[in-house]
């Protein structure tokens, strides 16, 4: 059915037609609201961060600089991320979830076996992804001009580090 002012599909009836949010195809659940978005996108810094922390524990010298520089730039994010979070009346989580736990285990199981260098740069992207799609989940939800414009330059920032250091 269109509008007959436009002659268009109206954008929800699109959606579902085209297996768009809402449609056939979509396999999310409920929409979730951007605030619990921007709340999960700051939960996986924090388990990020764990994670860093321990593969700048147990790096060989050779790598410890780059596992700082990511460090680095996600704690200016969490910190930054968590303050915009405490201006829209939301308290951060402090301590991340279950997943950063078992990040930091598994770093400290494989530095008994190999070294933490730039072999880990694969388990590094994994998590870089990880922590992105939560970026773009929360960047497609209805934020505020601001809270975009932190998330996709985080993001981009997190873009620019991964290029930099791919082997």
């Amino acid at each position: 059915m269109t509008d007959q002012t436009t002659g268009r599909i109206p954008s929800q009836d699109a959606q579902a037609l085209s297996g768009g949010p809402g449609g056939p195809g979509d396999k999310r659940g409920p929409e979730q609201p951007p605030l619990e978005l921007l709340a999960e996108v700051h939960t996986r810094l924090v388990d990020t961060i764990s994670g860093f922390e321990k593969v700048t524990e147990k790096a060989e010298p050779e790598f410890r600089p780059v596992a700082e520089e990511f460090l680095e730039m996600h704690r200016r994010h969490e910190a930054e991320l968590a303050a915009h979070l405490a201006s829209l009346g939301h308290e951060p989580q402090a301590d991340g979830s279950i997943f950063g736990t078992v990040n930091r285990a598994v770093v400290a199981l494989r530095s008994w076996f190999e070294d933490v260098s730039e072999n880990i740069m694969d388990r590094i992207t994994q998590g870089e992804r990880h922590l992105i799609e939560a970026y773009d989940a929360a960047r497609e939800s209805r934020q505020s001009i601001e809270t975009n414009a932190i998330l996709m330059r985080h993001s981009a920032e997190i873009d620019a580090m991964m290029e930099k250091h791919q082997p």
